[in-house]
């Protein structure tokens, strides 16, 4: 058994960005440090996790792929994620939580809770794994956004390799440049470090990454997920009807926009003259009369809970961005779409643009396909109200909760 307070972080710090150079960069620092050791790999279906798992291959390291299944995730054209990961990566291990994980989530509506109740779950089963097979060491995808965001600093003014106790007495040094914590940051698991390899990297260099690996388009362009997973969509209690529902429309409104991006260019996602990945994030959000319940934003620079404002008027993308931009008092600025008597859950429409996740801009859609959209969700008996929300980032946050 490790002792934890001299458990270590390895990160590969500014590597060649050309995709060729990086790779041999890569496998040399895993090597380096991975060489004859086991090590867990938790895999999310995400592209950082993924990448990670994919530099471990080639560098010919002993590693076990994990993916955990709690029940949250989303479905992506019929599909569960679990199918799609299983297809990318047959030889991933998938751990079933949901008969135990399920009824704990389940009438939890404080987002805090919610996120505790996935920060347990991961590392009770991470635990678990990483004491049954005997590993040595923990990777994961960590990228430059989430070191910048905690550290407070560049990645370069960090060291290849520093203790748990070195990286808290360096977020002491530079606490007023901390942006808000990671989970995925100060891990204290027993395994001697961990690892990880795409650190110095961006979202749009992950894909980068691998599209030169030449894995498929739907991985190189998957869309980023939240931690607390579908609950993170859910505004207010989690139940079996509701989360249902959610993974309903968030395939019909993500596979929709995917389609029309397609169409128009000929991928899932595009580099926008702003440098922004567009968009970097699709989904549905769903509640019930969600106008009367409190939300996430960015007041005064602090993140809050506070009520959504409703517009309904004509449809002018620049006036109601310029709108939702100078919000003050609410945390969101929602369009009204659709409004009917019959039903039972409002959906938000939720479309948005960024480079790193720390700023967002909201993705300039036609209002026709939004139309189209609000249609295939009226499809649905339990849709009720249909929102897009047009506020950026700040003052809104990309998720509800």
């Amino acid at each position: 058994m490790y002792i934890l307070f001299f458990m270590l972080n390895h990160r590969l710090i500014n590597p060649s960005k050309d995709p060729k150079l990086f790779v041999k960069n890569s496998i040399s620092f895993l090597k380096k440090y991975a060489s004859n050791k086991r090590v867990f790999c938790a895999l999310s279906g995400g592209i950082d996790s993924s990448l990670t798992y994919l530099l471990l291959k080639k560098a010919d390291i002993d590693t076990i792929p994990v993916f955990i299944d709690h029940g949250l995730m989303r479905i992506i054209r019929g599909k569960e994620e679990r199918e799609h990961i299983k297809d990318l990566f047959p030889d991933v291990l998938i751990i079933d939580i949901r008969d135990e994980f399920l009824p704990k989530i389940y009438e939890e509506g404080d987002a805090e809770k919610k996120r505790s109740l996935f920060k347990d779950a991961y590392s009770s089963v991470i635990s678990k794994v990483i004491k049954d097979e005997e590993c040595d060491l923990l990777a994961d995808g960590t990228i430059l956004p989430d070191i910048e965001e905690s550290f407070g600093v560049k990645i370069e003014d960090l060291n290849e390799t520093m203790s748990l106790e070195e990286e808290k007495q360096f977020l002491k040094q530079y606490k007023k440049g901390f942006v808000k914590s990671q989970h995925n940051l100060n891990i204290e698991y027993e395994v001697e470090a961990t690892i990880q390899p795409v650190a110095s990297l961006t979202k749009d260099e992950v894909r980068q990454m691998l599209k030169y690996l030449e894995m498929p388009s739907e991985l190189i362009y998957r869309k980023a997920f939240p931690g607390p997973a579908l609950a993170a969509r859910i505004i207010g209690v989690v139940s079996e009807e509701n989360l249902r529902f959610e993974k309903q429309v968030h395939d019909i409104v993500e596979s929709s926009i995917n389609d029309f991006y397609m169409e128009k260019y000929g991928k899932f996602m595009i580099i926008n003259e702003n440098g922004e990945q567009e968009p970097f994030q699709v989904f549905a959000a769903i509640g019930e009369d969600i106008l009367n319940k409190k939300v996430t934003g960015v007041i005064d620079g602090m993140r809050k809970y506070e009520f959504p404002l409703s517009v309904d008027c004509i449809w002018n993308f620049e006036k109601l961005s310029q709108i939702a931009k100078n919000l003050r008092g609410y945390s969101r600025l929602l369009y009204r779409l659709e409004n009917r008597k019959k039903g039972k859950y409002d959906v938000i429409i939720r479309s948005i643009n960024s480079i790193d996740a720390r700023s967002a801009s909201v993705t300039h859609l036609p209002i026709d396909l939004l139309t189209r959209i609000s249609r295939k969700l009226l499809e649905l008996e339990r849709t009720q109200n249909i929102f897009f929300d047009i506020t950026p980032k700040p003052p809104g946050t990309i998720e509800y909760v």
